[in-house]
């Protein structure tokens, strides 16, 4: 089976020609809106165990890679208002050059299986909730081969380190719109796909118990 690590949200950067519609958004920018903060770091440290890592090089406020073309979300405040040219410039020149690297990288290995895990980070509170677990898998619990791997996942995670943690499907839906779920229905058989929801208060702190647990699942796949 195949290893394919991916980070929709891995950088706050802008190309030159729309910088001029976030000059006054440098605080948004540098929030959770603009990226998932500090899962670069992680990122980087797990992508010796995948045969293939690819992230996004935008940030997510210019429009979402991790959202369907018909989500309400794709365009942020910034972009929502743009011409019709200028959104379709957003999709064909930002938006699917990193989707379909994605979908083909996967297509030309597919015979094979391809596991692949989608990086994220979020933030310890969202509105007056308190998001105490530090990690959350994020699966389609209707796949019995996802359900399966997530149970295992967990396992080995606490055998690593017993006081971490791990809920599924958490803070999010596994299901909900969004890469993973797209390219289910892209790859009905021989695709499993994750996302890895670490909080990013303590991601770093858990760079080698995430590292270490997949160390250890990919030895039991294989």
């Amino acid at each position: 089976m195949i290893w394919l690590l991916t980070c929709e949200h891995y950088s706050n950067g802008l190309p030159l020609k729309y910088a001029e519609v976030f000059v006054n958004a440098v605080d948004v920018l540098e929030s959770h809106r603009g990226y998932d903060i500090r899962v670069a770091p992680m990122f980087i440290r797990l992508e010796p165990l995948f045969d293939q890592s690819l992230y996004y090089r935008y940030s997510r406020l210019l429009i979402e890679p991790n959202r369907s073309l018909h989500h309400r979300h794709l365009f942020s405040p910034f972009t929502t208002n743009f011409s019709a040219a200028e959104k379709a410039d957003l999709i064909s020149n930002y938006y699917q050059p990193y989707r379909k690297g994605v979908e083909e990288f996967i297509a030309s290995y597919i015979d094979q299986g391809v596991f692949h895990v989608s990086v994220h980070s979020f933030t310890p509170t969202l509105g007056n909730q308190n998001r105490e677990a530090p990690v959350g898998l994020l699966f389609d619990s209707a796949k019995p081969q996802e359900r399966d791997l997530a149970v295992i996942w967990k396992r080995v995670i606490n055998a690593v380190d017993p006081t971490v943690k791990v809920r599924f499907n958490y803070p999010y839906r596994g299901a909900a719109d969004g890469f993973t779920t797209y390219l289910r229905k892209c790859f009905p058989r021989n695709y499993v796909g994750f996302e890895l929801e670490v909080r990013n208060d303590v991601i770093l702190d858990l760079r080698s118990t995430v590292y270490e647990s997949l160390a250890n699942l990919r030895g039991i796949m294989e």
